[in-house]
């Protein structure tokens, strides 16, 4: 096996942190964050387990485990004054359709 062909193997085999992906998706909501992170919840349809995660004037809503190295997803919510910023990562979003990215992106303007 070349040492290309081993590198490339390594790197698939591990689990990089969900933000590092290439699926992920952001907006402004003036919605609170509790509206804005209980409607993604519910847009979820019990799918997945979350887990939210608050410090300051941010919260993280983490999918299926509150580490990013094997989170399935998670959303970051900064607060600016009534004014809410919203990233949202999803690992593997062609495997449902990027559920996540579609709800967070819903819940902002709903």
């Amino acid at each position: 096996m070349s040492a290309l062909a081993a590198t490339f193997m390594t790197g698939c085999a591990q689990n990089p942190d969900v933000r590092d992906g290439h699926d992920h998706t952001s907006g402004i909501t003036e919605k609170s964050p509790p509206d804005y992170l209980g409607c993604v919840k519910e847009e979820m349809h019990g799918s997945a387990t979350t887990y939210e995660v608050g410090s300051g004037d941010s919260v993280r809503l983490f999918v299926d485990s509150t580490d990013p190295n094997t989170a399935n997803g998670l959303v970051e919510l900064r607060s600016y004054g009534t004014r809410q910023q919203f990233m949202a990562y999803q690992r593997d979003a062609w495997y449902d359709h990027g559920r996540l990215l579609d709800a967070a992106l819903m819940c902002s303007k709903a």
